[in-house]
């Protein structure tokens, strides 16, 4: 990593409103939020508990925002964050006031816009369900949840789908008695509002609003509310016709239509009810429902190129896996080592498959998926890989292997190195412990022997206790990986370690896209100013 960044042109940024103290913590404050937003979630994992894994959470974004606004919010935009962190990151943005310094109050605006489309639509609706429950209720707050609701092209899909949230957001931004106004004054024809009823819709709704888009919004709005009177949009119509013709709802996500069955059909089945709106289903829930659809005898549609390597991986382990997947994680992996700005000839890759990578039940089998996917890619960028793992199995590129045992590394370590490989990726959950500190004695002893193979760890699980991830070695930092193609967080993390100026240029220039696409609504996009290149 240090040697890549040698080679990294970065163009100038200067902090010079941080302190000398403030420099001093920033790398530190900056690689404890990297390994916590790529890797942290809203649930327990093998070794932590969900409080546990929260409050480190809370405390690691808590002391990257308070030395530095600006480099928080960039870097909750960086690929590879989990939506948990994006989601709390938001929120925390929102409660406090918006000041200027490396970003300007206009370019923080972008950069929560940006984060909100990034977020699937179910996450998005449980960040402002999050917003009514702190009770955060600011025009910024208000302004941000109107106008990314009532212009967005999907809100019919979206209004059957996920009903009671859409109308907890829209109450939470207008409050009870305005939604309780909107809702009566547009169950009235266009034509015979009043002056004063037009001036209310267009303060609180048609100034989000496309003008030829203006009707669509208004019904989506007064079914969101409950009014499901005079509805002619498809797709709101067929739930309404639904409570009483299930066939009706064939053109309903696959929950909402089960939902109505559950209430209004105990006649019928969860299976009838697959078969209606399978061809609604979106990827997601085509992975998701593949058991639920063997068991219903129902044919659903895979194709495993919809799906990334760790899905795929994820799904494998479940239902089983297949040539057609296994191309598709060949062909994956590839890509990506196409893309990335280093090649090796020989590298040597410790696969830790103990129990504890199956992970917590909240989330199985997502750590060692995460490293098979990432085995797959550091394989991809060598002429030449030896992979070994924990207990000594063979574990070829795009195949299973399933976690068992204790953690033991330092036998591998030493059969890697004796391959005389030029890079070793260690991947593994930074638990060891049979016995526990082995793998830094022997990384210890080949130093002083001489040995400088460098050794780097990837890890795709949060510790608690560590505030970040949890490192086998002092000399060997772990560095945070959710996805392959995230693998980059590492080489910003060293960045930062080598250079604080440097790194905050590099940070503003990955996340410059996505500020910039945001911009405000109907207005000009703010220009952030600075580009990364890898030379």
């Amino acid at each position: 990593m240090k040697e890549l960044t040698r080679n990294t042109t970065i163009p100038t940024v200067r902090m010079t409103h941080l302190s000398h103290e403030q420099r001093e913590l920033l790398p530190l404050a900056f690689g404890e939020f990297l390994d916590t937003a790529a890797t942290a979630t809203a649930r327990a994992t093998f070794y932590n508990t969900r409080g546990e894994q929260e409050a480190a959470v809370d405390a690691v974004h808590r002391d990257l925002f308070g030395l530095d606004r600006g480099i928080y919010t960039a870097a909750l935009l960086l690929p590879g964050v989990t939506d948990f962190s994006r989601q709390i990151g938001a929120v925390r943005l929102l409660r406090t006031t918006q000041t200027t310094g490396l970003l300007s109050p206009e370019q923080e605006g972008a950069a929560v816009r940006g984060l909100l489309r990034m977020l699937p639509p179910q996450r998005m609706l449980k960040m402002f369900g999050m917003l009514r429950a702190e009770r955060i209720n600011n025009a910024r707050t208000r302004r941000l949840i109107l106008s990314t609701l009532l212009s967005a092209d999907k809100l019919e899909f979206w209004a059957v789908k996920y009903r009671r949230k859409l109308a907890t957001a829209l109450v939470h931004a207008w409050g009870r008695r305005t939604a309780s106004i909107v809702r009566a004054v547009l169950a009235k024809p266009a034509d015979d509002r009043k002056d004063k009823e037009r001036q209310i819709v267009q303060r609180h709704l048609h100034r989000f609003v496309h003008g030829d888009d203006r009707e669509r919004i208004e019904q989506c709005v007064r079914f969101i509310l409950g009014d499901e009177d005079g509805l002619t949009l498809r797709r709101l119509a067929a739930y309404r016709d639904a409570k009483c013709d299930l066939q009706a709802g064939r053109l309903l996500p696959f929950e909402t239509l089960e939902g109505l069955r559950s209430r209004f059909h105990h006649d019928r089945t969860s299976a009838e009810v697959l078969e209606l709106t399978k061809a609604q289903l979106t990827a997601g829930q085509k992975i998701g429902l593949q058991r639920k659809a063997a068991e219903s005898k129902v044919e659903v549609e895979f194709d495993p190129t919809r799906y990334d390597a760790v899905k795929l991986y994820v799904y494998a382990y479940e239902m089983g896996s297949s040539e057609a997947i296994r191309s598709e994680l060949h062909r994956q992996a590839k890509a990506t080592a196409e893309r990335l700005p280093v090649q090796f000839e020989h590298v040597g890759i410790l696969l830790d498959v103990s129990a504890s990578m199956v992970g917590h039940e909240t989330q199985a089998r997502r750590p060692i998926s995460v490293a098979l996917a990432l085995r797959d890619l550091l394989a991809a960028t060598a002429e030449q890989a030896t992979i070994v793992t924990s207990d000594g199995r063979v574990a070829p590129a795009a195949e299973l292997i399933e976690p068992v045992g204790d953690t033991s590394l330092a036998a591998g370590l030493v059969t890697l190195l004796k391959s005389d490989p030029d890079v070793v990726f260690v991947l593994t959950d930074g638990y060891e412990n049979a016995p526990a500190g082995r793998f830094a004695a022997v990384v210890r002893a080949v130093r002083r022997m001489g040995v400088q193979t460098p050794i780097h760890q990837f890890s795709a699980v949060f510790a608690a206790e560590a505030r970040g991830i949890c490192s086998l070695c002092d000399v060997v930092p772990g560095l945070p990986v959710s996805k392959p193609e995230a693998i980059g967080l590492g080489l910003l993390k060293v960045l930062f370690e080598a250079d604080v100026d440097r790194g905050a240029a590099a940070l503003l220039g990955v996340v410059r896209p996505a500020m910039e696409a945001a911009g405000p609504p109907g207005g000009h996009r703010p220009k952030v100013g600075y580009e990364l290149s890898l030379g």
